[in-house]
């Protein structure tokens, strides 16, 4: 990798681009936010089987040196929770039901909305996993990731075939919580190098970041660092790289993909996070060295404008890159005077069997023009729901080109899920992947 691509990676800060009044924005260099885990103590972030606060028994420390250094932090939550507690065993002791609830009152006491910490130490309290029991002396966490616990080996037992299935992702996230909260994160000004020549992707994401992150960090030893920064990538790159993938696998109405000069995609149900990674959209321009035209149009009724911008551009290589934000649903943007035909329509993280507000565009997305319409899902079976339900909406035969296959790729970095006990009983992870179930269709004929 060239001089001049590190020292753009690590000189840059995100997407830098003008507002209306010639003043510098920077998309996507937001700090991350603490998160709580009942595994990592807040006071010196040791990763543990740790004691509950007496009071409160919802946030854990390493020993009483570290509780007494974090009281001035932890005092004002502990002495509302540890009176909403009373005399009970926990406050969601066999109901973890009552988040919402209590998560409300606590808001209201404070007479402010709540941080992701605090909401954190409501949404992801420490009960077993299995039965719901918030008895602290009985609980112990997983010894791999202390981010699940149970109250006996029985409970353990029963849950060991799914909590097989998130262990390691749960490990890697409260790990990288550490690394977050005591290191920089030099990855916020990548770019894909610009390649020479056209190479399809392989389908080996993970090894592609890999090498990228030790080009880029060659002074950097600490594997576990790496790691995560490599991670922070397969968050930030999943879209754009899911997107060329599986573009890449189909035959386009202007041509072959790497022979295009223009390119238009159509990012549907984007939000403000989807504008905040523009950058990672380089990808494009990066990979197809004949580009010399993105467009990219995010599409969504409850997209943002960014400092009262709803069109902003920048320049990759020899490629002129410009994005439309059109805040607006599909259906409705399809008969405005801005529309112009895509060479792809992608709704990523969809859930369109999730919220009716998909069902008037559905038809729509899928182009008279045949380009492909890619859709991308948290779980197979809400994937294969989602297919019939775009059938059931097109007036039209659908040709499946991906029938809700595994994601090569998704991303690396889990999150975890507010209702990730109620999960349990239908057989679900208590995490998400970004993109984790792709799916591709056009219209057939």
């Amino acid at each position: 990798m060239s001089a001049e691509w590190r020292a753009r990676c690590l000189g840059s800060r995100g997407l830098e681009i003008k507002g209306k009044r010639g003043e510098k924005i920077v998309l996507g260099d937001n700090a991350s936010e603490r998160r709580h885990f009942f595994g990592l103590c807040p006071a010196c972030l040791t990763v543990g089987n740790h004691s509950a606060c007496s009071g409160c028994l919802m946030v854990f420390y390493c020993g009483r040196d570290c509780q007494k250094k974090d009281w001035k932090n932890h005092k004002v939550i502990c002495k509302i929770l540890t009176k909403m507690r009373g005399r009970n065993i926990h406050i969601f002791h066999r109901n973890p039901m009552l988040q919402n609830q209590i998560s409300s009152a606590l808001s209201q006491c404070l007479s402010r909305d709540l941080t992701q910490y605090e909401s954190d130490v409501l949404v992801h309290p420490r009960l077993c996993m299995v039965c719901l029991s918030g008895d602290q002396a009985t609980l112990n966490n997983c010894d791999t990731c202390h981010c699940v616990a149970y109250c006996s080996d029985e409970c353990r037992t029963e849950d060991a075939g799914l909590h097989k299935t998130v262990c390691d992702d749960l490990k890697n996230l409260i790990h990288d919580q550490r690394i977050d909260l005591t290191q920089p994160n030099q990855v916020k000004g990548y770019v894909h190098p610009p390649l020479l020549s056209y190479e399809k992707l392989d389908g080996k994401f993970w090894k592609l970041l890999n090498k990228h992150i030790r080009d880029l960090l060659v002074d950097n030893i600490d594997s576990s660092f790496l790691e995560n920064q490599a991670r922070k990538l397969s968050w930030e790159l999943t879209c754009p790289a899911t997107v060329l993938y599986a573009a890449e696998q189909q035959n386009l109405r202007a041509g072959k993909l790497d022979e295009l000069s223009q390119l238009t995609v159509h990012v549907v149900g984007a939000r403000k996070a989807e504008v905040e990674m523009a950058k990672s959209w380089l990808l494009f321009p990066a990979r197809l060295p004949n580009l010399r035209s993105l467009t990219l149009v995010m599409v969504g009724p409850e997209l943002e404008d960014i400092a009262g911008l709803y069109t902003f551009s920048t320049k990759w290589g020899e490629c002129d890159v410009t994005y439309h934000l059109e805040h607006s649903a599909y259906h409705t943007f399809v008969k405005s005077t801005r529309f112009s035909e895509p060479d792809i329509v992608a709704a990523l993280n969809c859930g369109f069997i999730f919220y009716k507000d998909w069902d008037a565009s559905l038809n729509s997305m899928v182009r008279k023009t045949g380009v492909p319409l890619i859709f991308t899902e948290y779980y197979e079976e809400d994937c294969k729901l989602n297919l019939e339900k775009l059938k059931k909406h097109c007036d039209f035969e659908l040709d499946v080109l991906m029938d809700c296959l595994p994601n090569k790729y998704c991303s690396r970095t889990a999150a975890r899920i507010p209702a990730g006990f109620s999960l349990r009983k239908y057989g679900r992870k208590n995490i998400l992947l970004s993109n984790d179930f792709i799916c591709t269709v056009k219209r057939k004929g």
